[in-house]
């Protein structure tokens, strides 16, 4: 992957990294386990991690977008969702210290494929 400023109007990638408190990493990760079909509904998730060495309770989940319309569309979409706001966002405030948004674009010799569904 590759950031900078917004390139053509292609596919691109939106990385959140959310640091979750450690006290409250376990009811996140129930409620995630829950209720991230709600938002996977909306657009496509490439992939979500945790770390277990470095960083500690930390989340990492990648959403791909065919252009900046089409996120603007989704993001709009999630944000009259009920379901994922009432089920998900709002309870899900008070478990996030600091959260982190960049966009990146794959390089041109670089093939993104589907990762495992646990434990890649």
């Amino acid at each position: 992957l590759a950031t900078g400023p917004r390139q053509n109007n292609s596919i691109f990638y939106e990385i959140h990294t959310y640091d979750i408190k450690p006290s409250k990493v376990k009811e996140f990760v129930e409620m995630v386990n829950k209720y991230l079909h709600l938002r996977t509904a909306h657009s496509e998730l490439v992939g979500f991690w945790s770390a277990e060495l470095g960083a500690m309770n930390k989340f990492v989940h990648v959403w791909k977008y065919d252009n900046f319309a089409h996120r603007t569309a989704v993001r709009h979409a999630v944000a009259n969702d009920k379901d994922w706001q009432g089920k998900f966002i709002s309870p899900a405030l008070h478990l996030i210290e600091k959260q982190h948004t960049e966009v990146a674009y794959l390089v041109p010799w670089c093939q993104l494929g589907k990762p495992p569904k646990e434990g890649g």
